[in-house]
């Protein structure tokens, strides 16, 4: 019955973890499926449903970051040029963007540069061509972690350089540059390492924007204080651009006087405390501010309020949120990073900002109306994005035009988007014209250069193509065979590679295990690209194939179809869909939820589409109520439905769009014998 036979694997509840999170009737019905994610704490729970801006991680705790914000700063107040150098991806031109218009909003000169022929990575020929504009500073966004020679290069060009990346920095060490924001190099404190580009670009201009803020690199004191008989005790935590610098205790007002006589603000729970330090110095009036909450409890309490109400009352940074979120939200996406931690909250706020002001950058609203009229698209969410905005936009990249997809972000002009728009369309043709014609291509290729069967990776070489969708190739077949590809095409002098990869393989590992014979190479442990000389290839091939016969453990995760819970047709209702929806964004890292149903009896079995290409029938369950499910591209399926007289079913649960009833889709049947 089954394209592929899949083993049903339904996740273990942990009654005693989702009892512990599900006090709230608003999630008592999706508790488990939070706990399966890891979020099994209240305050987790909190921060998943209900996390804002105010939960994002402190862009300060980047090693470098107060000397590449300092740096920049000082930059723009003396009127200096500053370069961007990004990608042609969409994370690369949406974290260009991002550094660009912030800096232009503060008033710096700024110039930037997409790669187009020359292909990803910083390239000398480029820096040359600036060396004659003055330029100050070299920011790099989303490249430059491998680029040790030339990061060098523009140093003897008078730039000083500030590389900001994501990528898996180098083994043999990381580039000389003023200031390195990675969260990936060794010694990072940022707790979150799988963020995109355009995020570490977020970071760093939030950062430049603090430093406008009166309290800036200052020493700031929260004291949270109790009445003891007739004293006061508690406890401080003395804080730096918000980072905690220690905590100490007190037992008496002198002892706060004391503590609190050289910082340059104090915010304190207690307006007796106040009033006291006033008494003895009323010249720290102005620097003392009260925060009165029900919910102080402690001092780790009183940090959550004061981080709350900073985040409410800078309207500066509320704005710059809210210009970039939504540039982060298509990044993010595109890049194909986890939907966890701070990445949920910056998909999730960019897509409100989507929703809610689609037409607040003129080219990003073009794309947005398209998605909704022409293409079908009923609500904008993390999956629409993926599969109908960012191949748009990541089709004059591969083109070699990714500038193209950077204007039509940046441009405030509706007529100018409108242009820039029909030329990436036709791009986009163009990309799926020299896709299918390099598919077809590298397919022959494989049958006469692979044992797609026996052949533990596939590397394949072509001649004279034209680059720009080597990756998407590399990507399908990853996901056709179920193993590593490395595929290259080559020019007689040079070949040009991708390599994409299955779960528990590293491709970086392993490109770094030739890296003496390839001219450069960087990228994620998933998701690679690399240079190498056209007299290589042979040694090339026979030294990958030689590592991934030693290092690849292959486990066949393809065949398991992960699920949440057993559920009986009764269990099905609004308010278990409603809950279910709380928990997007949902994508990498965490999955729309998959559930079972046993002994389902199928009726009004039907094909529709427009080429007949999808399954619609009714279920129910020992005289239930019958639910409608689909089974999309699956029509095939008609006839041996018809011939089962009971079914077990996994699917998600959907509501139609048009008469909104629930809907079941179905990812995976079988016989109720089976």
């Amino acid at each position: 019955m089954r394209d592929k036979e899949k083993k049903w694997k339904i996740i273990k509840e942990d009654r005693e973890k989702s009892s512990a999170i599900s006090c709230s009737p608003l999630i008592s019905k999706i508790a488990s499926m939070l706990v399966n994610r890891g979020i099994d704490t209240i305050e987790k729970t909190e921060i998943f449903i209900n996390g804002g801006i105010e939960s994002l991680h402190n862009p300060f705790l980047f090693a470098d970051m107060q000397k590449a914000v300092d740096k920049i700063r000082k930059v723009i107040d003396l009127d200096e040029t500053i370069l961007v150098y990004g990608d042609r991806d969409v994370d690369g031109v949406t974290a260009v963007n991002i550094i660009v218009n912030t800096i232009k909003f503060l008033g710096g000169n700024v110039q930037w540069y997409v790669p187009a022929n020359e292909g990803y990575g910083i390239h000398r020929s480029i820096l040359s061509k600036y060396a004659t504009e003055s330029i100050k500073i070299l920011i790099t966004v989303d490249c430059g972690i491998s680029a040790t020679k030339e990061i060098a290069y523009a140093k003897t060009l008078g730039m000083d350089v500030i590389l900001t990346d994501h990528h898996e920095p180098p083994y043999e060490g990381i580039p000389s540059a003023e200031a390195i924001i990675n969260p990936k190099i060794c010694g990072s404190r940022y707790p979150f390492k799988d963020i995109a580009g355009c995020v570490v670009s977020l970071k760093i201009m939030q950062a430049l924007m603090l430093t406008f803020d009166e309290e800036y690199n200052k020493e700031i004191i929260l004291c949270h204080g109790i009445k003891n008989n007739r004293d006061y005790c508690g406890n401080c935590i003395y804080l730096k651009n918000d980072l905690e610098v220690k905590k100490t205790s007190f037992k008496s007002i002198s002892e706060i006087n004391k503590i609190t006589e050289k910082a340059f603000k104090i915010y304190t729970n207690n307006i007796n405390i106040k009033n006291i330090l006033l008494k003895s110095n009323n010249l720290i009036k102005d620097k003392i501010i009260v925060l009165e909450s029900n919910q102080v409890n402690d001092i780790e309490d009183f940090l959550k309020i004061y981080k709350i109400k900073k985040t409410n009352e800078n309207q500066r940074m509320k704005d710059f949120f809210e210009k970039n979120l939504d540039l982060c939200a298509l990044g993010t996406i595109a890049d194909s990073m986890p939907l966890i931690d701070e990445n949920r909250i910056i998909v999730k706020e960019g897509l409100k900002i989507i929703k809610n002001h689609p037409n607040a950058k003129p080219g990003l609203g073009l794309l947005i109306e398209d998605a909704l009229t022409s293409k079908g698209v009923q609500n904008i969410t993390a999956k629409t994005i993926s599969w109908n905005i960012t191949p748009v936009l990541n089709s004059s990249g591969r083109m070699s035009r990714g500038v193209l997809s950077a204007q039509l972000l940046m441009t405030k002009d509706t007529y100018q988007a409108k242009n820039l728009y029909t030329d990436i369309l036709k791009l986009n043709e163009d990309r799926k014209w020299l896709q299918s014609e390099n598919i077809e291509c590298f397919r022959q290729l494989l049958r006469k250069q692979c044992d797609v069967e026996n052949d533990k990776v596939l590397i394949v070489k072509a001649s004279n193509l034209e680059h720009g969708v080597t990756g998407i190739i590399a990507s399908q077949m990853v996901k056709t065979y179920s193993k590593p590809a490395f595929l290259f095409i080559t020019d007689g002098k040079e070949a040009i590679g991708a390599a994409r990869t299955i779960e528990d393989f590293d491709v970086v590992a392993a490109l770094e295990s030739v890296k003496d014979i390839l001219i450069k190479y960087g990228g994620h442990c998933q998701a690679a690209g690399f240079v190498l000389k056209h007299s290589k290839i042979d040694e090339f091939t026979r030294r990958i194939l030689e590592y991934v016969n030693k290092n690849l453990v292959k486990k066949n995760h393809s065949n398991t179809l992960i699920i949440e819970s057993e559920l009986k047709i009764s269990d099905i209702s609004l308010d278990l869909y409603k809950q279910i929806e709380m928990m997007e964004p949902f994508g990498i890292g965490n999955l729309r939820p998959v559930f079972c149903i046993r002994g389902v009896i199928p009726t009004e079995i039907s094909i529709f589409g427009n080429h007949d290409e999808h399954l619609r029938f009714k279920i129910s369950q020992k005289g239930s109520k019958n639910i409608q499910a689909v089974f999309w591209n699956k029509s095939k399926f008609a006839r041996i439905i018809r011939s089962e007289n009971s079914l077990d079913i996994a699917f998600n649960i959907d509501i139609t769009c048009k008469n909104k009833i629930l809907q079941l889709n179905v990812i995976d049947m079988k016989p109720t014998y089976q």
